[in-house]
């Protein structure tokens, strides 16, 4: 330390100018002039000196019992110069140190500053995150700002640094690019301690206070480490995240007079873990911000009781019909016409290349979404697909996707439906009101908020009666949700309809089973709801199932929001030739059984899901696009129908479903479940098909779970 004019102090080489010199001189009278980036008790203030702009730290005044503990430790400022200048030596990102300036008088500390340069365009962590939160939702946004930030935690750690005040404020970051960000700089050192080693409890204690919904900071701790973090540090991590709440919740206790004044000053804050809503476009699918645990400390009170308590109250009716409606699979055929369906996701980028494959399928129904979250341009093209697709002999079902706005924001939700209707009204035979609607993720945490979504559906019926309205919509089998979100409906509101996302809890088969219901079980309880229920037609349409594709990564929607380290347990991926060998059981059984009226396939081109993957500059048709489309061309003659006998559908290895016109049998679709069959002892004067509709020898032919076309000899 050397004296500065009225200090004693230290500037760094390179920034001992005359004009530096000058501004010192000139403390603390030339910080009124500076912009203010924070005050209170220790005060930052940007200046220039010259071209060059610098940040000024001015540290308040502290008790004499701190002073004396500082004498040998150093003061603040002292200790964010050792700090900076440790950092910098390990190439860890912080603003270039210039000078430390202290004053004393009688052994007491009154004055110190640290002055630094100031990085342009910089802005914090916590700004980083309030503009994705507010502004642009999109998860591969969110991904790369945690990618850089805990890559720059990490190199922190590495260097034997704690930081011990690691909040979101604390570090910087500037723009590299379209969503990238360079590395981070870290600032207000003046707490940390350079060790030799962190240990893992240190390294929790400061990741502890970031600022993150939990399952983007359970995200975060897998960025940070690289693999499956350690036990012990997600454990100081846990421990030193509730020790910080509880300091922060009685701060009003301990400063009410100080924390009232910040009151009045805090600037935009955190959305709240219920209203952080985020958007995966490489997935197609919200994403949950929070891990279970949390998520079920957030549900309203007496929320799952209310849904027992309607499932329950149901439950007889529910049970008797689905008993009646078991009794009768199978039994009548099946008219084809119109019970496959197909979802198209309309983007300036691709709508061309999906309407040019959509062509190869036939005049088969098509499901469009509207998203509340997208832009008015986004909105347009998706109503104008609608109405093109309208014009080309395609059955149109539009759905309408809330987020969270559209929940905390009933008008704007009603005022979008009737925008959308007014635009496509006279081109959709459907309209699916809702999304997922027992997924919190997707925006709808309590009951309410389903009735504020679904009670549009009274007005839009009577401004276009010729469209039907479906819903709730809700994902998975998990249909005491669906029982109690029909519930939701009064008097006058009616659906025309129960549609439901089925898919086989993305586990492996259709014929598997989630205790005694397989495909065909959940089928027929999700009809048996539809006709017991007041506010539903009797009719169920199974408005989205797919299976996720192995090796797809975060393009998947169990993959997303990022490829987690370690082994993924239960992982329900599949391979794409099992996913087409799934998909034609799946129709088969779903329309044969008389209990679903249709059956769209989400969706036509995706990387992690579609029929086409849409990954490449050519669009890639998987098997499964080849196998429905051979499947639509045998069905689309007048009057096919499908069938199966009961021992055919559910009960023998062989499966059987027989494709007839006007009383005659064409063709039969068979396949095996747990065993290989001879082809030509199964069917006796026979000539076969693959899946894909080419000719097989019957000699030596075995029947598994591909599914092939049996034509007989006649």
């Amino acid at each position: 330390m050397e004296s500065i004019g009225q200090f004693m102090g230290e500037i760094a080489e390179g920034f001992d100018a005359e004009k530096l010199r000058d501004a010192i001189d000139r403390l603390p009278g030339i910080l009124d002039d500076g912009e203010v980036i924070a005050s209170g008790k220790n005060r930052i203030v940007a200046i220039s000196a010259g071209s060059r702009q610098f940040v000024v730290k001015r540290f308040g005044l502290e008790p004499g019992w701190k002073d004396r503990i500082d004498e040998s430790r150093g003061s603040a400022a002292l200790r964010s110069w050792i700090a900076a200048r440790h950092l910098l030596a390990h190439g860890v990102g912080t603003p270039e140190p210039v000078a430390v300036l202290e004053k004393r008088d009688s052994g007491r500390l009154v004055d110190s500053y640290y002055i630094t340069e100031r990085i342009a365009d910089a802005v914090s962590f916590k700004d980083a995150l309030l503009h994705l939160y507010y502004e642009k939702p999109d998860c591969e946004k969110f991904m790369l700002l945690l990618d850089v930030v805990s890559e720059g935690v990490w190199d922190l750690h590495a260097c034997g640094f704690q930081h011990r005040d690691l909040g979101n404020q604390n570090i910087l970051l500037r723009p590299n690019g379209r969503a990238e960000w360079k590395k981070p700089a870290f600032i207000d050192l003046n707490r940390g301690r350079v060790c030799e080693k962190l240990t893992s409890e240190q390294r929790g204690r400061d990741i502890s206070r970031l600022a993150l919904p939990s399952d983007l900071m359970r995200a975060f701790l897998d960025k940070y480490c690289g693999d499956v973090p350690p036990e012990a540090l997600v454990r100081s991590e846990r421990l030193h995240r509730w020790l910080y709440y509880f300091h922060h919740r009685t701060r009003r206790l301990r400063h009410p007079i100080r924390e009232s004044q910040r009151a009045r000053k805090e600037s935009l804050a955190y959305p709240s873990p219920k209203d952080a809503w985020i958007w995966d476009e490489r997935s197609a699918q919200a994403i949950g911000v929070l891990t279970s645990r949390d998520r079920h400390r957030h549900y309203p009170p007496f929320r799952n009781l209310r849904i027992a308590g309607a499932t329950l109250a149901g439950l007889p009716g529910i049970w008797k019909t689905y008993r009646e409606l078991l009794s009768s699979a199978y039994v009548e055929p099946v008219e084809m016409k119109n019970r496959i369906g197909v979802a198209v996701e309309p983007q300036a980028s691709r709508v061309e290349r999906e309407l040019e494959l959509l062509e190869e399928l036939g005049e088969i129904p098509v499901l469009v979404r509207v998203y509340h979250h997208e832009e008015l341009a986004a909105r347009s093209l998706r109503c104008k697909t609608v109405r093109e697709l309208h014009e080309k002999g395609h059955p149109v079902c539009v759905a309408l996707v809330q987020d969270r706005s559209a929940v905390n924001h009933p008008e704007r939700w009603k005022a979008f439906c009737g925008e959308v209707l007014r635009e496509v009204g006279g081109c959709v035979e459907m309209v699916e009101l809702g999304h997922a609607l027992n997924r919190v993720k997707w925006g709808a945490w309590a009951l309410e908020d389903v009735r504020a979504l679904l009670g549009v559906a009274r007005e839009l019926r009577e401004a276009y009666p010729d469209v039907r309205f479906t819903g709730p919509a809700c994902i998975d089998f998990e249909y005491p949700f669906a029982v109690a979100a029909l519930g939701q409906l009064s008097g006058g509101e009616r659906l025309g309809g129960l549609s439901h996302h089925l898919y086989v809890d993305r586990r492996g088969a259709p014929e598997n089973r989630q205790g005694q219901f397989s495909l065909l079980e959940k089928c027929a309880l999700a009809r048996a709801i539809a006709r017991w229920s007041d506010a539903c037609d009797d009719s169920l349409i199974v408005s989205e199932v797919n299976w996720p594709l192995e090796g797809q990564g975060v393009y998947s929607p169990v993959g997303s929001p990022y490829v987690a380290p370690g082994v993924r347990k239960n992982d329900p991926s599949i391979s794409e030739d099992q996913y087409a060998d799934f998909m034609l059981r799946y129709l088969c059984i779903a329309i044969a059984s008389g209990f679903v009226e249709r059956v769209y396939w989400w969706r036509l081109a995706a990387r992690g899901f579609g029929l086409v993957d849409d990954s490449g500059l050519e669009w890639r048709r998987r098997p499964a696009f080849e196998m429905l489309s051979t499947l639509l061309r045998k069905v689309s003659s007048a009057g096919c129908r499908v069938s199966s006998d009961r021992k055919g559908g559910r009960q023998q290895d062989l499966r059987r479903f027989r494709f007839e016109s006007d009383g005659n049998t064409d063709f039969e679709l068979a396949y095996s479940v747990d065993r290989e069959f001879d082809a030509a002892a199964a069917f006796s004067d026979a000539r076969f098909e693959d899946a894909l509709g080419n000719p097989v020898d019957a000699e030596g032919f075995k029947i598994g779970g591909r599914p092939v076309y049996v034509f007989r000899n006649d």
